[in-house]
């Protein structure tokens, strides 16, 4: 990952650009009067969530597709 200093003038100009970077992995950071004031990064992405095939005992874990149908215990 890359990162790149823009000046807020510049980063106000050419936000859209600077949003397609992000989208290749670079972050951005905006200076205003040469100090960092803001960071821009890429939104993380998640795999998919774990899920379990087969839960290993049924009865313990119930109706997993229709759980508002079980019976009160």
């Amino acid at each position: 990952m890359s990162i790149k200093s823009v000046p807020i003038g510049v980063a106000r100009t050419n936000l859209c650009a600077l949003v397609n970077q992000t989208k290749k992995g670079v972050s951005i950071v905006i200076t205003s009067h040469g100090r960092p004031a803001a960071l821009l990064v890429p939104v993380p992405t998640f795999g998919a969530p774990w899920r379990i095939e087969t839960p290993d005992d049924p009865k313990r874990y119930g109706d997993l597709q229709n759980p508002v149908l079980e019976p009160w215990q």
